[in-house]
């Protein structure tokens, strides 16, 4: 859950730079297009493909395994 979540946060920081387009974003990424689609649509996300976000992202390791969504304790 949260990798997807994660994953979807990694792709609205890159549409607000202005990188759009599965196969842009996906070379971005370090992923091949057909599985960031599938990623989305509900396949697991490796271990692998994880690090390679976090990696493209510059991200810390273990990033995309994390809760970053707000809470009400939060605000």
């Amino acid at each position: 859950m949260n990798r997807r979540a994660n994953l979807r946060t990694v792709l609205e920081e890159l549409s607000a730079e202005g990188i759009t387009g599965a196969v842009t974003r996906a070379s971005v990424l370090g992923v091949d297009d057909r599985e960031l689609h599938a990623m989305l649509r509900g396949k697991y996300i490796s271990n692998e493909s994880a690090r390679e976000i976090e990696w493209a992202m510059q991200r810390r390791e273990g990033w995309m395994d994390e809760d970053h969504r707000r809470g009400l304790l939060d605000l």
